[in-house]
């Protein structure tokens, strides 16, 4: 780490930035050429609609919770893709998604011989994800096409609504008859959901369009720096 990267007084900043400038870049340089990149699309920072279909079954002793979310947007706010060069042009990859969002969610329940379905209004609180794989880049006219290689199966998202509060209501009303039944743990799987990822093998296109020219030029260089004779 450079040292810049210290603590600096308000009124010094400017003078600091101009002073650190030169030692920034060949900070960055000499990562880019060792093959490591932070790669962030700033047009890629915007609103999705129904982005997800549906959400990880909750198995909890005897009962089950299928979840889905049959509308919602989800607003990217700050994203970033740490790159690490690889063999065979495949990237380790460190992603970091600042997100928030509204929709609604969605549960068909089964507890015992009792069927329930419940629909609530959801919020998806400001959060970060952070997720770790492999990808491998392919470029063309179109943009970047990124092949995903290697993810988790699952990531968390934190949300709030009052579906937890509803199936805690009717798992009591159930842990009468169904003495193993732990309604807390259902309260809490509702709140901390598991959201499935997309499997190794798909492939997802960056266009253009999403693109400026000074991110795609920097972009370009570091791929071409990247490939291994």
């Amino acid at each position: 780490m450079t040292a810049c990267a210290g603590g600096l007084r308000a009124g010094h900043l400017a003078l600091a930035l101009a002073l650190c400038a030169p030692a920034l870049a060949q900070e960055a340089l000499a990562q880019e050429e060792a093959g490591v990149r932070t790669v962030s699309f700033e047009r890629l920072n915007r609103v999705y609609e129904e982005l997800i279909d549906d959400l990880s079954l909750i198995r909890i002793g005897p009962a089950e919770v299928a979840l889905r979310s049959p509308a919602h947007s989800l607003t990217v706010s700050r994203h970033a893709a740490t790159l690490t060069a690889g063999d065979d042009g495949v990237f380790e990859t460190e992603l970091e998604l600042e997100i928030a969002g509204s929709g609604q969610i969605a549960a068909d329940v089964v507890i015992g011989s009792l069927e329930s379905q419940l629909t609530q209004e959801l919020v998806v609180p400001v959060q970060t994800l952070r997720l770790e794989g492999e990808i491998a880049i392919r470029r063309d006219e179109e943009g970047y096409w990124i092949r995903t290689e290697r993810m988790p199966p699952t990531t968390q998202v934190r949300i709030e609504s009052e579906l937890g509060t509803q199936l805690f209501t009717v798992c009591r009303q159930m842990a009468l008859v169904l003495v193993s039944l732990d309604c807390e743990a259902i309260e809490r799987a509702v709140t901390l959901i598991s959201v499935p990822l997309p499997e190794a093998g798909g492939e997802y296109l960056i266009a253009l369009e999403d693109t400026t020219p000074e991110e795609r030029r920097d972009f370009d260089r570091f791929l071409g720096q990247s490939r291994k004779p």
